[in-house]
């Protein structure tokens, strides 16, 4: 076994092969150690067991450089830096505090790699072939792993990196635990990073995640491949992501935007949420995915500041307690195609919450109209929850004034049982109560006289209708006790809002 030379021999031990020696001397200079061969099949870390010993260095070799290396070169900073090398046995670092930068670039190691608790600088194994990296608490600047493989799993719970974790394109064989992960810049897993299994973000506060086009949960799993409950960051990306039986990010907190969009969920239980985003907050949510690809997405209690979805041919959204300021697309005289869109969503269930919030989406862009429309709805399907008694009477608010919003609608009623009564009293003129006294007959003063209940214009005393003209003048006035009890009730709704 090799011993640390004595501090005025700075010579590698003598037992060291060639290239150990080599990236001796490299360590010591902060130099790169290329054992590359410079053919690209050749070179594959996938197939590293079959490198030669003249690209073979011990575990060993770097942990005693790692832990207990000779100094720099004068002018020199030390760093380990090889790429093109066999690993062979386990590099086991765990609990290592060490003041330099660990580098294996395309490199192929035999065993695990473990950092458990270890305190170092920058770590890159981009393009390096692993059986399995063990990482949680690792304190590094950052962690390299571009075009990485990794047969098993990657451990990296309760982690702190102060600024990158790259995996872009890497491909691991089991999952990733990420738990409790602290990074101050990026979580990157983009282009193609492919995950067996699941990817475990839970309780994690990073400054972004990106998995634009990652692909998790390929190989056989039954459970949901990617979960970041209570998530905290700034940007969450997932766009043209694959995920098998679903995406869970109940809780999280994402003060930026999170874009789903695109995003493709296969396999998932078809009596539960593709996507689950319960409790939400985001300052912009994009989940314009289509329904054949994410077929529901849970929204309960999340609080969003601009939604961005798919209203025709999207999933299905539950959104109870869901709040957002902006709803897109939202043009004007879209009413009809939200409100197919809320009724689908609600598959009959009755939520009046749903309907105050695209309703208060409309006000926010000035359409008013719009959503007094909404109001009404909701209004409508309300009534399909009621006793048949009550029904007629809601039917009536509905048919008189639309709930009290729109009033003009009571006005034009008035206007036509005025204009039908001027005719009937017109052709059939009523009796006086008293010959020779009160004013002249007048058929549309007489008629608002039957219709309004409050004002007294004097005509309905003066003048008597006979036989049939008595009953027409009781349903003028039943209509217009109907029209102004249904008018005030709704108008009461209305300002009561207000």
């Amino acid at each position: 076994m090799a011993t640390r030379p004595e501090p005025d021999d700075l010579s590698p031990p003598a037992d060291w092969s060639a290239p150990e020696r080599r990236l001796w001397s490299a360590f010591r200079n902060g130099s790169m150690l290329d054992l590359r061969t410079g053919i690209a099949v050749d070179d594959d870390p996938v197939d590293g067991a079959a490198w030669g010993p003249e690209r073979q260095i011990s575990a060993h070799v770097i942990a005693l450089l790692l832990l207990d290396g000779p100094p720099a070169n004068p002018g020199k900073v030390r760093a380990l830096r090889v790429t093109g090398a066999r690993v062979t046995g386990e590099l086991d670092l765990t609990s290592a505090a060490i003041d330099c930068e660990i580098d294996f670039d395309a490199c192929s190691f035999s065993d695990a790699l473990s950092l458990r608790h270890a305190t170092t600088l920058a770590v890159y194994l981009q393009g390096s072939h692993l059986p399995e990296l063990s990482a949680e608490a690792l304190r590094c600047p950052g962690l390299d792993m571009r075009d990485a493989v990794v047969e098993g799993n990657v451990w990296i719970q309760g982690s702190d990196i102060t600024l990158d974790l790259n995996l872009d394109r890497a491909k691991v064989g089991g999952w990733i635990n990420g738990n409790l992960l602290t990074i101050g810049s990026w979580f990157n897993g983009r282009f193609g990073l492919s995950i067996g299994n699941w990817l475990s973000l839970s309780s994690a506060r990073i400054g972004g995640v990106d998995l634009r086009q990652a692909d998790i949960g390929h190989a056989e799993s039954t459970q949901q491949t990617l979960g970041a409950h209570l998530l905290t960051c700034d940007t969450f990306w997932a766009s043209d992501i694959r995920v098998a039986h679903g995406i869970i990010l109940s809780g999280a907190q994402i003060n930026g935007e999170a874009v789903l969009s695109k995003a493709v969920v296969h396999g998932s239980p078809s009596d539960e949420p593709a996507i689950r985003l319960d409790e939400i907050h985001a300052r912009r949510l994009d989940i314009d995915t289509a329904r054949a690809d994410t077929k529901s997405v849970s929204l309960r209690g999340a609080t969003i500041g601009k939604l961005v979805d798919r209203p025709q041919g999207g999933p299905l959204l539950e959104l109870d307690a869901l709040t957002y300021e902006r709803l897109e697309p939202l043009p004007p005289r879209s009413t009809s195609i939200r409100l197919a869109w809320l009724k689908e969503n609600l598959s009959g269930q009755y939520l009046p919450q749903p309907y105050e919030q695209l309703a208060a989406a409309y006000r926010v862009l000035g359409h008013d109209s719009e959503a007094r429309r909404v109001l009404r709805a909701k209004h409508r399907h309300h009534r399909s929850t009621l006793p048949c008694t009550t029904k007629i009477w809601d039917w009536l608010q509905d048919a008189v004034a639309g709930y009290g919003y729109r009033p003009a609608l009571a006005g034009g009623w008035l206007v036509t049982l005025t204009l039908l009564g001027t005719l009937v009293f017109s052709i059939s003129e009523p009796q006086r109560s008293e010959p020779g006294r009160g004013p002249a007959f007048n058929p549309t003063v007489y008629t608002l006289d039957l219709l309004l209940p409050i004002i007294d214009f004097g005509q309905e005393k003066a003048f008597l209708p006979a036989s049939g003209l008595q009953w027409f003048a009781y349903v003028l006035i039943a209509l217009g006790w109907i029209l102004a009890t249904t008018l005030v009730a709704g108008l009461t709704r209305v300002l009561g809002r207000s």
